[in-house]
């Protein structure tokens, strides 16, 4: 099984040879795979196996396709698996996202398995990068853009970090839904990191964490963001880094 991928693929299909033909080239790959026609009770299956993914050929017929659709959204999307619709046209793909919004597409026909396997490897990758996280004691430059001179900002400590936010142990934490401008280093870098974000929550003493803020990253322009990315994945090491999509 390939690295971090912890959990199986469900491939879902309304062909006998289409299952039996991706399940083949699953397992070539290395997946754990398990297989689904997209009918209710074998999704319901399906879902309490809690896959890493979903890999669907939506059936051709408008209302089978409508009610897999409604059944992989209940399923899977709501509960945060992706799902990877293979499709033969660009039509037939904005029919899919028009009533499963979120679903990923893999367009042709006939299906390529290297463009398969390639858009797998993507979306694992993906999410193993967004796992990226680590507990630390960062010093960090805050403050609300526009608000203050060029050399004003707010100094605290950031004790979480990740690629897509961090939190900030501060007394005095901006509003939820402030955008604000922070600055902060890592390793050996020589250039700071300037950052976009968004207060998404504050700390709850109630609950142990420290009083602060968490900050979503809305812009992380370059070099900065492979710097972090370096950083996290240097500080993690060898890790078995979670994968599941």
């Amino acid at each position: 099984m390939p690295q971090g991928v912890s959990r199986p693929i469900l491939i879902v299909a309304p062909q006998l040879e289409t299952l039996l033909g991706l399940s083949q080239a699953f397992l070539k790959f290395g997946y754990q795979i398990m297989t689904a026609y997209p009918q209710a009770l074998d999704l319901e299956r399906g879902a309490r196996m809690q896959p890493s993914l979903v890999v669907l050929c939506p059936p051709a017929e408008a209302g089978e396709r409508t009610a897999c659709l409604g059944l992989v959204r209940t399923h899977f999307l709501k509960r945060g698996v992706a799902v990877l619709a293979c499709v033969p046209n660009q039509d037939e793909g904005r029919a899919v996202q028009d009533e499963a919004r979120g679903v990923r597409l893999l367009v042709g026909k006939p299906l390529r398995l290297n463009d398969l396997y390639l858009k797998i490897q993507e979306l694992f990758d993906t999410a193993r990068r967004r796992e990226l996280r680590i507990r630390t004691e960062l010093a960090v430059a805050h403050r609300e853009p526009g608000m203050y001179h060029d050399d004003q900002f707010m100094y605290d400590t950031m004790t979480s970090l990740a690629l897509g936010g961090c939190y900030v142990r501060t007394s005095a934490p901006h509003a939820i839904g402030t955008r604000v401008e922070i600055v902060f280093s890592v390793g050996r870098t020589e250039r700071s990191i300037r950052a976009l974000g968004v207060v998404r929550r504050h700390g709850s003493p109630s609950t142990g964490e420290v009083p602060g803020m968490g900050i979503e990253f809305e812009a992380l322009p370059e070099p900065g963001r492979s710097a972090l990315e370096t950083f996290l994945l240097d500080q993690l090491g060898t890790l078995d880094l979670p994968a599941a999509l």
